[in-house]
């Protein structure tokens, strides 16, 4: 979460803290959120958050959420980054990876604290009773009389919230859906471009042998461009999907010891719109990440203490 007068995914160095972006919200007064990843799970992100601010010129706040807790990371230009761990801020054996690691002594006190100061330094107005009810949630939550069990993402919207964004919209509308064939056959978290981040890494730890195939970097830089495209601007759809067809082609031909195919460089005009007319056709509603029941659009759990 960061606050600039661009959309957020065109920042420079977001891929330090994630870059296949699934959730990006327009909060107001040039505040946005975006929920992403990257391939580094998890990033230092205490660091990339801290690299983040300085560099944005703006406050940020990164969080990276695991099964069962978050580790939550706050940093303003000129002045020290915090970190929290959530719900228990002494848990420094939570069972999940955290980078850095959870520190001992920390309380949920603190974590306010930092809050409420990062808060006031980047010019929100949070709500102070609501905070403090949505970080210590799980210490008063019995039963559903006290109101739904929430996970932990839904807890960090809640923060959000608190700082004095009550209402959180809905997801900005994709400019086209990243998971359609053919850039499917990339950028899924079993695509092409993970099977080449797989063998990469298996080279680097001397695990094989063999040299990158052609293929390889291609479907790592289309992953990218793909995201980054996501909201507009980069890559024409045509050209990413073009790009994807070949990478498919590609790898179908380094299977079977054949030559690569051609490289598309020009689809021409009409196939063009042919293409962009059947992908319209295709989908009725333009995905934003989200689902139907999202529970972290509207006013939240807790609208009360305000």
């Amino acid at each position: 979460m960061t606050r600039a007068d661009v959309i957020m995914t065109s920042l420079p160095g977001l891929a330090t803290i994630g870059f296949r972006h699934r959730r990006l919200r327009d909060l107001g007064d040039g505040w946005q959120i975006l929920d992403t990843s990257g391939a580094n799970d998890p990033p230092n992100l205490e660091t990339a958050v801290s690299a983040a601010a300085e560099r944005w010129n703006a406050p940020v706040l990164g969080v990276y959420i695991a099964d069962c807790c978050a580790q939550v990371h706050g940093a303003a230009p000129g002045r020290a980054t915090w970190s929290g761990h959530l719900p228990d801020a002494t848990d420094t054996e939570c069972g999940m990876v955290h980078r850095p690691p959870v520190s001992p002594g920390g309380t949920l006190d603190d974590l306010e604290a930092h809050m409420l100061e990062w808060a006031g330094a980047a010019g929100l107005k949070p709500s102070t009773a609501r905070l403090s009810r949505a970080l210590r949630y799980l210490y008063s939550w019995s039963d559903d009389s006290d109101g739904p069990y929430i996970f932990q993402f839904e807890q960090i919207y809640e923060l959000v919230r608190a700082f004095g964004l009550p209402i959180l919209p809905e997801p900005r509308p994709y400019a086209f859906d990243p998971h359609e064939t053919p850039l499917a056959k990339v950028t899924t978290r079993w695509g092409l471009a993970a099977l080449a981040r797989e063998a990469a890494t298996s080279r680097a730890n001397g695990g094989r042998e063999d040299e990158a195939a052609i293929w390889e970097e291609e479907a790592l830089a289309l992953e990218s461009d793909v995201f980054a495209s996501l909201y507009g601007g980069g890559h024409p759809l045509e050209q990413l999907n073009a790009r994807a067809e070949w990478i498919n082609a590609a790898y179908r031909a380094a299977r079977e010891g054949t030559p690569p195919p051609e490289r598309i460089h020009d689809l021409g005009s009409t196939m063009i719109s042919d293409r962009l007319t059947v992908t319209g056709a295709e989908n009725d509603e333009t995905p934003n990440g989200s689902d139907s029941d999202d529970p972290t659009t509207g006013p939240g759990i807790w609208p009360e203490p305000a």
